[in-house]
């Protein structure tokens, strides 16, 4: 009985993820960006007064190498900013240019279309359970990889 929800838990997960991954492909090939670049817009775009890399590399669970590649190549296709200001790389607060804002609010179009289509037949109350029990999965989870 375990093995079996187990087994199920990972299949659901990794149809899910692909199912994720392949609708990100396909809606952001238009902006020619990846689904990280697509997660650091959102973050950023939730975050007028701007997040530093460091922060944003937690929120969207990357290493900060992976989100230095990905900052430089959303400065130099003008979505983001970065102030010269500050000397250290990590502390600078990065923000959507006007091009980002835009990108970002038709990216978040996307999303809340998606999200619409996929949880229109569920009740909220379903929703807000399912949520937080997968959150408390995906702690339980961090915690096994620790202590197991």
């Amino acid at each position: 009985m375990e093995d079996d929800r187990f087994d199920r838990f990972y299949s659901a997960t990794c149809c899910a993820l692909k199912s994720i991954q392949k609708l990100k492909s396909k809606y952001m090939a238009h902006y020619g960006l990846s689904s990280a670049h697509t997660m650091c817009l959102r973050h950023l775009d939730s975050a007028p007064e701007g997040l530093t890399r460091t922060r944003l590399a937690k929120l969207c669970d990357i290493d900060k190498a992976q989100v230095s590649r990905i900052v430089n190549e959303l400065c130099s296709k003008g979505y983001i900013t970065e102030p010269d200001s500050e000397n250290i790389n990590y502390r600078k607060r990065l923000k959507l240019t006007p091009l980002g804002k835009d990108t970002a609010k038709e990216i978040n179009e996307i999303v809340t279309k998606v999200h619409s289509f996929v949880s229109k037949d569920i009740p909220l109350e379903e929703l807000m359970s399912f949520y937080a029990t997968f959150d408390l999965i995906c702690d339980k989870l961090k915690q096994a990889e620790n202590t197991l």
